[in-house]
């Protein structure tokens, strides 16, 4: 399996394809909204990480603390911590809003 160093939050860590990571966004107040995904493949500028779900979100191929295009603008972050740790998280499923179709989009 091929690994990366990647900076996560303070310092650099390895990760491989197939790793477990948790992506969410914060809700009003203490609500976080998330599902389980895993690194699923990189490109020379990004590492893909896919969701339970079927999305995809994208981050620095050196830095998982951002995200990048409808992740970033949607404020959805990843955490290699396990979805099961979220005691208080609230199951959801990864989306993007669509300014065109104002509607969801679950990609």
């Amino acid at each position: 399996m091929k690994a990366f160093k990647v900076w996560n939050n303070g310092g650099y860590i390895q990760i491989a394809i197939g790793d477990k990571v948790t992506v969410f966004r914060s809700g009003g107040g203490r609500s976080t909204f998330g599902e389980p995904g895993a690194l699923t493949r990189a490109t020379k500028q990004h590492l893909v990480f896919t969701t339970e779900s079927g999305a995809e979100v994208k981050t620095p191929i050196d830095n998982i603390s951002h995200t990048v295009g409808k992740a970033k603008a949607s404020r959805y972050c990843v955490t290699l911590r396990p979805f099961e740790d979220f005691g208080y998280m609230i199951k959801e499923n990864v989306r993007y809003w669509n300014n065109k179709t104002l509607e969801f989009d679950k990609k």
